[in-house]
């Protein structure tokens, strides 16, 4: 003869299916903190302490061609904006309704389209084909050509030099190589007087923070270090250079520095709990720039830590000094 069920049995499966239908709610939510602004506005905290935002993990999603959109500001640098949503700085040259529209006609207000961070952004040299284009990235032309943002008819379409053509999970450039070539060597400013050659960097990086212990390494999906470390452990600027960017960003990396270091390279220090620096700041190799925070999309204490290297996110690994 079965029993029912005690009560105590009952209230474990009521409390069980209440967590899953508030998993489910909560699903995507966050609590924002409230933040000052970059310009010095009347926000209720000090501009350079960050509050944490806690994000509630969520499931993968499918691919989407497009990320996300944008409108357009007056005074919008694609380049910076490539830094604050941490994009390969060419992919925002794909950014309009397809490979036939013009950069030219961008304007401020206009809707732009920033593709999935798996794509590349080729543009389209003298004598160029389809088919070397696919080559070059070491893939099949018809991919090319089954993506419609690229409007193509087929492979055998005659290619404007200056057109866009989208690639998916196309090659990535050789950046060491890309550096060694006679023309970067000509691109990189050279310092002619001595105070201002010390805010050029060097090209080698010191590790960005006191101690700390890798959670994430460098990867397709993640093209940066996450080091671990306490609340308030010291960040340091991993070469001279200059301030572009302090405050709190609102496209995930929360309280972050970033810093131009004057020879094509550009480092970015994200989830602050407090920075020390001001955008304009000439900043020294090793010079405490900010503290480890949680803020931004974190789930803990750490620091993410980027370096971009003619506008391309590198593998910190291979440019950091050695602890």
């Amino acid at each position: 003869m079965s029993s029912s069920p005690s009560l105590s049995g009952r209230l474990v499966v009521l409390l069980a299916r209440l967590a899953l239908l508030l998993g489910i709610c909560l699903t995507g939510l966050v609590a924002r903190p409230v933040w000052a602004q970059e310009d010095g506005g009347d926000g209720i905290i000090d501009k350079k302490v960050f509050l944490p935002l806690m994000a509630v993990t969520r499931a993968a999603e499918p691919f989407q061609p497009i990320a996300f959109t944008y409108r357009l500001q007056e005074g919008d640098d694609l380049a910076i904006l490539a830094i604050e949503w941490g994009v390969d700085s060419e992919l925002l040259a794909c950014v309009t309704r397809s490979g036939l529209e013009p950069l030219s006609s961008l304007r401020p207000g206009q809707l732009i389209l920033i593709a999935n961070p798996r794509y590349r952004c080729h543009i389209v040299q003298p004598g160029e084909s389809v088919v070397q284009i696919a080559a070059q990235y070491e893939m099949d032309p018809a991919v090319l050509v089954a993506d419609d943002w690229n409007k193509l008819l087929s492979a055998d379409d005659a290619l404007a030099v200056g057109r866009r053509i989208l690639v998916l999970d196309g090659k990535r450039p050789d950046l060491q190589a890309l550096r060694e070539e006679p023309d970067a060597a000509a691109m990189t400013p050279t310092p002619t007087s001595l105070p201002m050659a010390a805010f050029y960097g060097d090209g080698h990086f010191l590790w960005p923070v006191d101690g700390g212990v890798i959670t994430q390494g460098y990867r397709a999906g993640h093209r940066a270090l996450d080091i671990g470390a306490a609340l308030g452990t010291a960040i340091f600027a991993a070469d001279n250079g200059i301030v572009l960017k302090s405050g709190y960003g609102t496209d995930g990396y929360g309280g972050r520095v970033i810093i131009d270091h004057q020879n094509d390279y550009v480092t970015l220090y994200a989830h602050l709990s407090q920075s020390l620096v001001e955008a304009g700041d000439k900043v020294q190799k090793g010079q405490v720039i900010g503290y480890v925070g949680s803020t931004g999309n974190s789930t803990g204490p750490h620091l993410h830590f980027e370096i971009r290297d003619f506008g391309y996110l590198a593998n910190p690994m291979e440019l950091l000094d050695a602890r």
